[in-house]
Parts: structure tokens; sequence; C-alpha cells
């Protein structure tokens, strides 16, 4: 894919529709600032990159200490993921994090921010093609003192498939700074992950999940034995189909001799993969992840078929 001009990229920066910075008093303002990535002119996903807004004021940090990227519908109108509002608002578009990040005696909490951040330092890398665009930007996750913990290159990859499907390769390169760092955590705090609209809280009973065949759902909303699960629920009146895919490359997995993470799939449409690396300081470790999205329905059989081209393009 060759490089091109930023202007073929077509990026935007797009502030929430409320006026993010406008004048008012701080409780009136959307701290939501979006580097849009496009496709034919439309916004497939933004990248929010806020600064860290803290000012004393617990409640603006918390809403500005992660990095995450939204999905829009299929027309570009609006974003169908959830932002830091409603149930559990460290729950954000597609992000990435633990909630038990050990570094010798000390844990801190990557994954619901309360006393650290993950703070965008810079954009990388822009490229786009008729049918493809793809974004790189260097993420620092911090602790309460600024201190930096890990240094992320994270890089998304966004292209139309031959059947109509988005395709969306989500990599993270994580490298520890501060000393050997264990990733530690639970299905439903850890990992790679992402969450629809808060919208389908008011309406879980209409989420369906549908595994990779030979998975096994367990108690607690858990999955084993799966590269892969399905989520279709309605967001805005539109149904969509989203798939998260695993590689069978992963370099770890949850259970010894396997290289398979664990899915985590809440009905009300925040699932993802949890594993739980080492990373040695200095070391650059990488983790790869598929989305796929439609509005049009995807069969249990389509998606293991595309499954299989995932597996067949990385190994």
């Amino acid at each position: 894919m060759p490089k091109v001009s930023l202007v073929a990229f077509a990026l935007v920066v797009a502030l929430a529709s409320s006026g993010a910075y406008a004048a008012g008093t701080l409780e009136d303002n959307t701290f939501e600032q979006r580097l849009n990535l496009m496709i034919d002119g439309q916004p497939w996903l933004g990248t929010v990159n806020t600064p860290v807004i803290d000012l004393g004021d617990t409640a603006h940090r918390e809403e500005t200490a992660k990095v995450y990227t939204h999905v829009y519908d299929f027309d570009g109108q609006d974003v169908i993921t959830k932002g830091p509002v409603g149930q559990f608002c460290h729950h954000r578009g597609m992000f990435t994090g633990w909630n038990h990040t050990d570094i010798g005696d000390d844990r801190y909490d990557l994954w619901h921010m309360g006393d650290s951040t993950q703070e965008h330092q810079s954009w990388d890398l822009f490229e786009a093609g008729d049918d493809w665009a793809r974004q790189a930007q260097t993420i620092h996750w911090k602790d309460e003192d600024g201190r930096v913990l890990i240094s992320e290159l994270r890089t998304i990859t966004a292209r139309k498939h031959p059947d109509g499907h988005r395709v969306v390769d989500f990599e993270s390169e994580l490298t520890a700074v501060a000393g050997d760092i264990e990733l530690r955590g639970d299905s439903h705090h850890a990992g790679m992950q992402i969450r629809l609209a808060d919208e389908v809280t008011q309406h879980e009973d209409e989420t369906i999940y549908t595994l990779q065949p030979g998975g096994e759902e367990i108690e607690n909303d858990e999955v084993l034995n799966a590269f892969w699960v399905m989520c279709s629920t309605p967001v805005a009146g539109q149904r969509y189909w989203i798939i998260h895919m695993t590689p069978p490359t992963h370099p770890t997995g949850i259970e010894e001799g396997s290289n398979a993470p664990m899915y985590s799939i809440r009905r009300y449409a925040r699932f993802g993969a949890f594993f739980e690396p080492d990373l040695t300081e200095g070391e650059p470790k990488t983790f790869s992840f598929r989305l796929i999205f439609n509005d049009e329905e995807i069969t249990e059989e389509e998606a293991e078929a595309l499954y299989q081209e995932y597996s067949d393009e990385v190994q």
C-alpha cells in the first residue's frame, strides 16, 4: 500500500456536536476531540485524543483520561459506540487496558483509569488508498504522578471487504518503560474490547451473540475455546453485526497450552478478548485483532469463513 498525502487521506478533527471548548462553564462542554479516519470522503472511525483535563476536577479528568476509537454508522453521520457517558463510563468505543497492571509491588488500574491515564502523544503515520486508510499514534500510559509506565504504538487500518463488510485491524505494540510489567485482570476488565452505544442497556434482550464453532459460553458471560465472537444488536433503530477476532498467532492465551483468549460477552454490548501477557522492559510486544462490521446480517458460516481469511493472512 503506497503512502499518500495528508490531503488524500482526508483527515478532519471533529469536536463533539454539543460544542466542545465553546464559551460557557466547564460543565457546558464536551471534551471529545476526535480525529476521523475517512474512506471515500466518509468517516468510518473517530479516535478521541483529547488532552487530559484535570483543573482539580476529578470528573473531567476521568472523562479525558483514555484514548479510544469510535465507530460510525454506515452513513457516516453518528457514532454507534459509547463515549464517557452512561453506564460504566470507562467503556468507550474500541479500547484496551488492564485493571491489574503490576510493576513489582505496585499495582495500577489501566482500565478504569482512576489512578492512571492513557495520553495521546503524537500521530506517527497516515496512509490511504482508494478503499483503505491507516493511522498510527503513540500513547503513553502513565501513573497519577505523570511517570510513563508503558509506551504504546497503536495502529488502526480500515478497508472495504469485497463482500461489503467494513474490516478494521487494531494493532497495539506495548513497550514497558518503568520495569518489567505483568498485565493482569479479569475477563470483564482487561484486554482489547469494544462497547457499543449506551442505549443498548435499554434493550439488552435484543443483543445476540454467536460463538465460533467449538466455543463454549460458561457462567459470568465468559467464553472459552473461541478465537472470535459476533455481537448483533440495534443502535438508533438499525441492527448491526460486529465480529471481534483474535488471530491464531496471538502470543499468549488464557489457559495453559492454548493461545486463545477468554472472551467477555456482556448483553449491553461490551465484548472482547481477555488475556494476561508479561512485558519485559524495553522489549516491544505486539497484540493484533480484527473487527468486522456490517449493517446487514452476517451468518455464523460467513463469520467463520471471514475468520479463516484472517487466519490465512497472518500465518
